[in-house]
Formats: C-alpha cells, structure tokens, sequence
C-alpha cells in the first residue's frame, strides 16, 4: 500500500527508523558521538567519516522510500501511538 506524502509521514517516517536504529544498536538518540568507540578517540576521523557516511545512507534511503511510497515495516501513521 502507497501512503501519500505528507510533512507528517515523513516525520513519523524518520523517527520510528530512528527509533529502530537507537533500538538495534542500544543507542542513546541525545547521547550524540560519544557512544561510539574507541573512546581513546585515537581514530577521530574515521569515526567522523564513518558517520558522514551513514547520515548520506540515511538520505539515499529515505529518498528510495518517498519514492516507493514509505513502505517501510513498524511505521506508525501520524498522530496514531506505537
């Protein structure tokens, strides 16, 4: 089923993947960068590369979603509760 495009489903879109992502990965969502190890901070750049990098899969996802009408598993539809 195709959702159409709304502010508000893509929203709920972007925070329920969030949500699944925080879960998966037992993150904090307000803890930011410093839940990522090494936490001797020896590799720097390569935790900010790898960062850029999954904030471009994150675009690049959701840009293949809003064309394939937000087919996604677990969302929610606005203003409905998990």
């Amino acid at each position: 089923m195709s959702r159409r495009f709304s502010k508000a489903l893509a929203l709920a879109v972007l925070d329920a993947r969030a949500a699944d992502i925080a879960e998966a990965e037992k993150f904090t969502r307000t803890n930011g960068t410093s839940q990522l190890n090494p936490k001797d901070r020896m590799f720097d750049e390569d935790v900010r590369r790898a960062v850029e990098y999954g904030r471009m899969r994150a675009f690049e996802q959701f840009a293949e979603a809003i064309e394939e009408g937000f087919l996604f598993d677990k969302v929610a539809e606005p203003g409905s509760t998990p």
